[in-house]
């Protein structure tokens, strides 16, 4: 399952069929700790930015077993298997947009959770082929307190929010000489909730999409595709002050990715390198709310979002004993946002936020790098029982 758990990010793409590196046979359990960051960040002027970010620190608690391919078919994925994974962790919470002449100061600050858990079962039908069901939950929710054009330690209004992303996978996986190829249908919940004392927004919906993926294995190498996308419609309600009218919409939503990835293994140690394009198109915000935009949603404007990120992953892992091996996994990300703001009373211009997902320090809309969101893991596996 990767470490895809423990990222901040709720709707990227997850591996819950396939590993970044392949488990060990028999009995196993797993523990980790990582420390994440989500970041979005929109320059108000060539001098003021208007930053916020999540910074989740997870716990990673797994158990599973599985049983190997036979020698030669396939490239490491096991021919069954079973396995769960929980990732907790606190969140803490930050946003500023400094005063300027003719805007206010907004400040927020908050504390949040994340609880993340995924499963996976495979059943061996044959030597080269396998059914696979896996299914996962990431899930936020915070708690923020919020000073629009007060002074330090001012308190304007709170915003509850929550962001939630549910997978079901069902798919088939055949085997050749050194290669597989898998193919699943996926169902997909997204669901965002963002409630401040002047705005209400609410999206909750169900849909199907596909995935495919393809390994290969030679020697030491070994190589991965994947690519994913589901899309249909969530459903909408907002309100906002003053009169606090229902708008209800179904509304059109997309989550897709594609991933490449490329792996070396030596006696004891494995490194596994990847790259993911991934794109987000949702009619809500609810992770990491800028300040820009928490006005605009208290004035009555509607967010649209398009989100598109490329992440870059590095695993390497390290077997000091038959029994135990230690991972070190690091994933940057670097990315744009646009976000569509439309006035619901239909009076106002549209406005759009040119939003870059990563840090406030570095980089700026002209610059395509700067600091990026950043995920750091480390963690081990052990073999309970005699390892096989």
């Amino acid at each position: 399952m990767g470490y895809d758990l423990v990222n901040a990010c709720i709707f990227c793409a997850g591996l819950l069929l396939g590993n970044q590196l392949v488990p060990r046979d028999g009995l196993q359990g797993d523990v980790g700790f990582a420390y994440a960051t989500l970041a979005r960040r929109y320059d108000v002027t060539s001098e003021r930015v208007d930053g916020s970010d999540a910074t989740p620190k997870f716990i990673l608690a797994g158990l599973g077993n599985s049983w190997p391919a036979q020698d030669g078919l396939g490239a490491g994925t096991p021919a069954s298997e079973w396995r769960g994974t929980v990732a907790f962790a606190p969140s803490h919470e930050e946003q500023e947009r400094k005063e300027l002449p003719d805007l206010e100061r907004i400040v927020s600050t908050g504390t949040g959770r994340f609880e993340n858990f995924a499963f996976v079962t495979r059943f061996a039908l044959g030597a080269r082929d396998s059914v696979e069901i896996a299914g996962g939950q990431r899930a936020y929710k915070s708690t923020d307190i919020i000073n629009i054009g007060g002074g330090n330690s001012e308190f304007t209004e709170a915003r509850s929010a929550s962001a939630s992303r549910i997978d079901i996978l069902a798919g088939w996986r055949h085997r050749w000489k050194g290669l597989e190829g898998e193919a699943a249908i996926r169902w997909v919940k997204p669901s965002s909730y963002n409630s401040t004392a002047n705005a209400f927004h609410q999206a909750s919906g169900a849909f199907l999409g596909w995935e495919a993926e393809a390994r290969w294995r030679s020697g030491p190498w070994s190589a991965l595709l994947h690519g994913e996308r589901m899309s249909g419609s969530l459903d909408v309600h907002r309100e906002s002050a003053p009169i606090f009218a229902d708008r209800d919409a179904s509304l059109p939503a997309s989550l897709e990715a594609l991933r490449f990835g490329l792996g070396y293994t030596w006696p004891r140690s494995e490194l596994f390198v990847s790259a993911t394009y991934d794109r987000q198109h949702l009619p809500f915000v609810s992770l990491a709310v800028l300040g820009t935009e928490t006005v605009a949603f208290d004035s009555g404007f509607d967010p649209d979002s398009l989100n598109k990120q490329v992440f870059g992953d590095v695993a390497f892992r390290y077997a000091f004993s038959p029994a135990i091996r230690a991972r070190v996994s690091v994933r940057m990300g670097w990315g744009h946002e646009t976000v569509t703001l439309t006035d619901s009373a239909g009076v106002l211009p549209t406005q759009t936020l040119k939003v870059l997902r990563r840090g406030i320090f570095g980089g700026s809309l002209s610059n395509q790098f700067g600091s990026p969101e950043v995920t750091f893991f480390v963690g081990a596996d052990f073999a309970i029982g005699t390892p096989r």
